[in-house]
């Protein structure tokens, strides 16, 4: 079986994950979220673990999403890591996730490392104004992960930021489509549908 994958980066707040969750919807398909390969913090304590830098590429177990990905385009399906974001570390239990004919692989760093961009067939990036990202990331972090608004801030502006400058603002020259995270879903997602395409085509004669 020929599956697409497809990697879908952006800052954070950027609307990746809204994206992602309709293409996943329309194309019935794996979903691998880049926040579920944080590192396990368990050996830290809490206090520690708070001060860790999650928007550094470092913070991700990258060879294991890797690996995980090349399986589930062989066909097999993987047992993906959990993130308790409550807690800054790994739950003890991790989810099922069954291969499909497309993949999709969500997250920050989504275009950053060469392995990935090497096996992805659709390289997406949503570009989004930053105040736009900031107060999206408030809201979530408050209302879903259990975060103080003043630690959301502060992490915002001495992280968040410069990690997006260095890491994440200068992959959007590997995307293969750019769409905005401001503008209605159904153009965005029709914007990657396009892109997606020729790739099927290749397929097509492939087979």
């Amino acid at each position: 079986m020929n599956r697409t994958v497809m990697t879908i980066a952006g800052g954070t707040g950027s609307g990746k994950s809204t994206l992602t969750d309709a293409l996943a919807l329309h194309l019935d398909a794996a979903v691998l979220r880049i926040d579920d390969y944080y590192r396990p913090l368990d050996h830290l304590t809490f206090e520690e673990r708070e001060r860790v830098n999650f928007d550094a590429p470092e913070a991700i177990d990258h060879d294991l999403l890797v690996r995980h990905l090349i399986a589930l385009r062989r066909g097999e399906a993987i047992e993906k890591p959990v993130y308790d974001f409550s807690r800054h570390t790994r739950r003890v239990y991790g989810e099922t996730i069954e291969a499909k004919e497309a993949i999709l692989v969500e997250g920050i760093f989504a275009l950053y490392w060469p392995e990935l961009n090497e096996i992805a067939d659709v390289r997406v990036f949503v570009d989004t104004p930053a105040d736009l990202r900031f107060s999206r990331r408030l809201y979530r972090d408050v209302h879903e992960r259990g975060r103080d608004e003043d630690e959301v801030t502060h992490r915002f502006r001495d992280h968040v930021g410069p990690m997006h400058r260095i890491y994440v603002e200068p992959t959007r020259r590997m995307a293969s489509v750019c769409v905005s995270g401001n503008q209605d879903i159904r153009v965005s997602v029709g914007a990657v549908l396009d892109a997606m395409k020729p790739v099927a085509l290749v397929g097509a004669e492939i087979l």
